[in-house]
C-alpha cells in the first residue's frame, strides 16, 4: 500500500498484506449512511501460490494501515484464477471474473456475482454468461450497466439493473476469427 495523498508523484510505501496473491483489487471508501461509512474497504481478486490456489474473493478493511483486518472470504466453484472484479454502485455486489474457468473446464464466459452486502459473510449468489467460448477478462460497472472485456468475444454490455439477472444488450466483437 502506497500513501498517493502524501506525494503523489513519489507515494511512500506505508504497508502490506502479504496473506495471499492479489491481482486485481477496487477499494473504495464507504459513503455516509451504509453500515461501514467512512471505512476503506479493499475488494481483493487473488489466491494463495501466485493466485492459482484457493482463488476467489478476499474482503479487507485497509482504513488503518497499520492494523488491515480481514472480512471476509469467499470461493466459488470451478475456481481457477481469480481475476477481476467491480463493485456495484449500491455497494451490494461485487462482479468477479476468473481468468482461466472456462479455458480450463470447456465452460462458457461465466462471470460470478458475489452478494458483498455483509462485508463479512460474502457469497455467490449467482452468475451470468454470454455462453460463448470465450476467457472473460476485465468488467467495469457504471449504473446499471457492466462492460465486459472477452478474449475473443470483445467488448459485452450488460443491463445489470436487475443485479442477479444480467441482460446482455450490446456487443462489439474484436476477433472476428
Amino acid at each position: 500500500i502506497y500513501d498517493l495523498n502524501a506525494d503523489p508523484v513519489n507515494p511512500p510505501y506505508v504497508a502490506t498484506w502479504p496473506t495471499k496473491y492479489v491481482h486485481d483489487a477496487q477499494i473504495v471508501t464507504y459513503p455516509a449512511g451504509t453500515p461501514w461509512a467512512g471505512r476503506e474497504i479493499a475488494f481483493l481478486c487473488g489466491g494463495y501460490n501466485g493466485g492459482w490456489g484457493t482463488t476467489g474473493l478476499t474482503i479487507l478493511d485497509v482504513t488503518d494501515k497499520s492494523n488491515l483486518v480481514v472480512l471476509g472470504e469467499e470461493e466459488h466453484s470451478n475456481n481457477h484464477y481469480s481475476h477481476q472484479g467491480w463493485l456495484t454502485d449500491d455497494f451490494q455486489y461485487f462482479y468477479l471474473n476468473d481468468e482461466l474457468d472456462e479455458q480450463n473446464t470447456g465452460n462458457p464466459t461465466t462471470t460470478r456475482i458475489f452478494d458483498v452486502s455483509d462485508l463479512e459473510n460474502p457469497f455467490v449468489a449467482g452468475t451470468c454468461t454470454t455462453g460463448l467460448a470465450s476467457v472473460d477478462h476485465n468488467l467495469y460497472i457504471r449504473g446499471d450497466t457492466m462492460y465486459q472485456a472477452n478474449y475473443r468475444s470483445g467488448m459485452r454490455v450488460f443491463d445489470i439493473s436487475d443485479r442477479l439477472n444480467p441482460v446482455e444488450v450490446a456487443w462489439f466483437d474484436t476477433y472476428p476469427g
